[in-house]
Parts: structure tokens; sequence; C-alpha cells
């Protein structure tokens, strides 16, 4: 079973990247934060200081939202799941405490506890285009649940895997279809050989890592943080113009509407034998319009790729731009992508 989430590699990494992308990978997500908050005010709260509308959801229902700065930048991006009982928040690897602190500056008289459970609990990924029949073929559901290839984007349900009381949440990285399933550390071990002998390939961080670039998801400390605001980061279809105030809200409203947002998250391919680094310049005749922000090679075809940020004017599928020295060869934006979609 995963004793660590840092390992890099389980068995071979052509392997483990094909059953993520192919069919269904296993993959130790312990290292993200999971918040427990609880009190009649939780939801009520998060939708008054987050991007998305959240505060109708049902029990078994879940957002994408963002928690933005006075200046709409990300502070974090936050999965948001109401199991009925209590609120369950994903936060981005060691982005608990900051969340936490955020909220409880802006409490004032609600009632509302926000515990960090991360060390309580496992959380494993169960992700590829079988992910859905490969999940199913390993746990069991009370019959008022349904199927879980029923199961809405981000929302929630109780199940059993192996002989253990887990959390299934659907949440698909992008185009890559997802599942999260949070248990009690205590059965961490349990859980994962259940599903290891369910026939899904226990994936390590390299092959990992280099599907979600690939399928261009950003992540907290790369692509996600102060420096960027949700619409640079291609995050609109977790932001609700229609909703009222929340921190952040009139900057965020204000890029959209008179369209001013600078720059755009990219996908990349580099040249053949192209010198690049994490943190590379890219250039147009010249002048430096953006910088690479992850860097991955692609397991079944040594292709180099990425994820970076370029400027609007120059952010277009098939420009081809320069790596600025000391790096060498060129970049070409595949695409532009939007995690949650292009919004409305």
């Amino acid at each position: 079973m995963a004793t660590s989430t840092t390992i890099p590699v389980y068995t071979d990494v052509a392997a483990e990247y094909r059953a993520t992308t192919e069919g269904a990978g296993l993959h130790d997500s312990s290292h993200c934060g999971r918040l427990r908050a609880t009190g009649e005010d939780a939801l009520d709260l998060l939708n008054r200081l987050s991007t998305n509308g959240i505060l109708n959801l049902d029990p078994g229902q879940g957002a994408p939202t963002i928690l933005t700065t006075d200046r709409g930048r990300i502070l974090d991006l936050l999965g948001v799941v109401n199991t009925g009982e209590y609120t369950l928040l994903f936060t981005s690897p060691d982005c608990q405490q900051a969340v936490i602190d955020w909220l409880d500056k802006y409490t004032i008289m609600e009632d509302l506890t926000v515990e960090d459970v991360s060390a309580e609990t496992s959380q494993f990924t169960v992700c590829g285009p079988a992910s859905m029949e490969a999940l199913a073929s390993a746990m069991s559901l009370p019959e008022e649940a349904g199927l879980v290839g029923s199961l809405e984007p981000f929302a929630a349900l109780p199940a059993t895997v192996g002989s253990c009381g887990a959390l299934v949440i659907n949440r698909p990285q992008g185009g890559l279809p997802a599942l999260d399933i949070v248990v009690d550390q205590a059965h961490g071990a349990e859980v994962w050989e259940a599903l290891e002998a369910a026939g899904i390939t226990p994936v390590g961080q390299q092959a990992y890592e280099a599907a979600l670039v690939e399928y261009g998801i950003p992540r907290h400390g790369r692509e996600l943080g102060d420096a960027y605001n949700p619409l640079e980061a291609g995050l609109i279809g977790s932001v609700d113009f229609a909703k009222g105030c929340y921190i952040g809200q009139e900057v965020i409203a204000r890029l959209d509407t008179y369209q001013k947002v600078q720059r755009y998250l990219v996908r990349l391919r580099f040249s053949e034998g192209a010198e690049v680094t994490e943190d590379a310049g890219l250039e147009l005749e010249g002048l430096r319009v953006g910088q690479v922000t992850s860097l991955v090679t692609i397991p079944s075809t040594g292709e180099t790729a990425g994820l970076g940020y370029v400027r609007t004017a120059r952010a277009n599928p098939g420009e081809v731009l320069t790596l600025a020295a000391p790096a060498s060869g060129s970049a070409e934006i595949v695409d532009l992508p939007q995690l949650f979609g292009p919004g409305e």
C-alpha cells in the first residue's frame, strides 16, 4: 500500500501513466488538506467569502470555489462538500492553516468551527477513463445511494470499501475523470489494499504529476497562488458572476466586464532537444511574453510538456514561442485549459 505520498514510482512510470490516462490509476492524495467545518453558518460564510455559489448545496452535493484576497488574487482553490453532518473542505497541500486563518479572520458572530482533519484521514484518488467502473467493483453502496456512475461532478456519497466506511466524491480533474475516497486514517491500509485488489493500478507521484500537467491542471505554488487571479488561471467555471459580493468580487468582475485579463494559463509542448527549466522565460520576436511554471516528461512519448502563463495577446493555440536564455529551444501553445469549463 501507499505509505508516503512522495513515492515517485511504484512499478514502472510508463505503465502507471497509461493506467492514469487510459484505464484506472490509484494515487495516494493524503498530502492534500481536509478540513471539517461545522455550525449552522458554515455554508453561508463560505458563500460570502468565495467565488462560487455554494449556499444552497444539499447534503451529498459539492462544488469548487476559490478564496480570493481583496485584490482578487488566489488564496486557495477549495472543493466543498455538504455531507449532511458537516461541510468537508479540500485544500491544496500545506494550505490548511492559511484557509483556517482566513475563515477565522472573517468569522465574527457566525456559528462556525473549522478543524483540520488531514492527519486523521486518508485520501485516495482513483483517476482515468475507467475510474467509475473500477471503483464500483471495489465498493458497496447503501441501497438508497444509487450507482457511483450516476454521481454528479463534485457530489459525494457514503460507501463501504473493503469492510470500511468511506466517503466517495466525484472530483474530475478537468478532462480526466477522478474520484476521491476519504477514510479514517486507521483504515487507510485496508482500503488501499481493497482498491488495489480490484485491479486498480497504484500510481506514484511522477506519473500522476505528468498526467496533471498533460491535462492542464494548475497546482498551488506553481499556477495558483497570490500572484494569480482565477480568470488568468482558467478557473472561470468556479466563479458565479450572478451571486452577491465576496472578498475580491469587484476586482474579478471588473477584469471580466472590461476584458482586462493580462495573461492566461496555457499548456505547452517543447521542441525536441529543448533545454528548459520550470522558471524559463517565453519570448516572441525578442520580447518577453510569458513564463514556464510546470515541466514534465510524458512517459508514453518522451515529449517534454508543461504549463505556463502567456500574455493575453499571444496566448493562442498554435503560437510558437522562443525559450529565453539560458534556456534554449521553443514552446508551442497547445491550448488554454479551463479546469471547470468556460463558465456562463
